[in-house]
């Protein structure tokens, strides 16, 4: 396959600049503990209530923080020490799961206990998101933006498959709160990197934000996505992907528990056959030659999802739910990553975090509507009506995002 050429050189490789290689071993081990208790959380979820309904409210619940900060922390990200705010974050950070781990141990916990506390995590996530993708603008030439942008996609990813793995062997052999402590210690790395040892030379004036600063801001962005419609559509297309393809996945623990018959450890697994198949998307982003239309390449991973989940929806078989896990996996790493290329290529460097924390909010601050609607409807019409639902509005809406709205063009 021609285009899947090994293109990663010495002289291009992001790897060898030390501030850039502290904050990706540091953004693994915090996203590899996140997945660990991402996991742990909803089976808990789903074992405190047995109900669609529930999980669809915790994860709604758990990621509405980002439906509301996301924008606001765009202007903080355009405008203070970008990494002394992640230090912060990353510091905080570690509260939320150490008593989420000490209530579960103590059996305390209750739904809502959990969802409160995946709340306040959401606060923090909603600043730290965008803020990393940013920040990568500042610790790598530009020349290099491309390439470090991809590893940080490949190492999310990469935890996205650790994580739920070990979940896996923690909920068999050992316990469920053993995730969330996990979890607490996997921030600290983190933190301490980001306080000692990445340096960075640019200065940020610390300044007060007003009503008119973040009027003027709203203002600013809405002036240029007026202008750039392509722009416009990509993050519209980014939110359709999220609430009618990756917010589906709410309903795995439902799939596992009553169509298999299967348990925790089994989900566990089936998250990390996700996790695979994005690894392996990310790399086929990384390790080719460079996406010559962006757009089309952006409709086609819209097909692969879509029948990935088809063939979820239909075929009632164990060894086959692995193998469309998988496509979906594959199909999350060649949409979202590209998108997020797409945008930052073409966006000045003054409106970049807010753009992007624009892409935030359609990656992952609409996905609790779409995890709130499918686990209501699955609870009122089944699983399988409710994805069939999905597919087609998935198909139906970036076909008109993508494929009729404007014709594709070289960026």
């Amino acid at each position: 396959m021609k285009n899947l050429k090994l293109s990663l050189s010495l002289e291009d490789n992001p790897l060898k600049i030390k501030n850039f290689k502290f904050f990706i071993i540091g953004h693994f081990i915090s996203f590899t503990g996140s997945w660990v208790q991402s996991t742990a959380q909803i089976w808990l979820v789903y074992e405190l209530t047995w109900s669609a309904l529930y999980l669809g409210i915790f994860n709604f619940l758990s990621s509405f923080p980002t439906i509301i900060l996301t924008f606001i922390s765009g202007v903080l990200i355009d405008l203070f020490d970008r990494r002394k705010m992640l230090s912060i974050i990353a510091f905080f950070s570690i509260f939320p799961p150490l008593i989420l781990g000490i209530l579960t141990q103590f059996k305390l916990i209750t739904f809502w206990q959990v969802t409160f506390l995946a709340f306040l995590s959401g606060c923090f996530s909603a600043i730290d998101t965008p803020l990393r993708q940013v920040f990568i603008s500042e610790i790598v030439p530009m020349r290099f933006l491309t390439k470090a942008l991809s590893f940080q996609a490949l190492s999310f990813h990469t935890a996205r498959m650790l994580g739920p793995f070990f979940a896996g062997v923690i909920i068999s052999y050992g316990t469920l709160y053993q995730c969330f402590y996990i979890n607490a210690l996997s921030f600290i790395p983190f933190f301490i990197f980001l306080t000692f040892f990445i340096k960075t030379q640019k200065q940020v004036e610390i300044k007060k934000i007003g009503r008119e600063e973040i009027k003027r801001s709203y203002k600013e962005v809405y002036n240029f996505l007026k202008k750039e419609k392509k722009i416009l559509n990509v993050i519209f297309s980014v939110a359709n992907f999220t609430v009618f393809g990756a917010a589906a996945m709410i309903l795995l623990p439902i799939i596992v528990h009553k169509i298999y018959g299967k348990g925790g450890k089994e989900f566990a697994f089936l998250s990390s056959v996700l996790g695979l198949g994005a690894i392996f998307g990310a790399s086929s982003v990384i390790f080719r030659k460079p996406i010559s239309d962006q757009i089309k390449h952006l409709f086609k991973t819209t097909i692969i999802l879509s029948l990935g989940l088809l063939g979820l929806n239909l075929i009632k078989n164990w060894y086959f739910t692995l193998i469309f896990c998988f496509i979906i996996g594959f199909s999350f790493t060649n949409f979202f990553p590209v998108a997020n290329s797409y945008l930052q290529e073409n966006t000045p460097d003054h409106l970049r975090g807010r753009i992007i924390s624009l892409f935030t909010l359609a990656f992952l601050g609409i996905h609790p509507v779409g995890s709130f609607i499918a686990g209501f409807l699955a609870n009122k019409i089944g699983v399988h009506a409710t994805l069939s639902l999905y597919i087609t509005l998935l198909l139906f809406l970036n076909t008109f995002l993508l494929g009729f709205k404007f014709k594709p063009s070289k960026p």
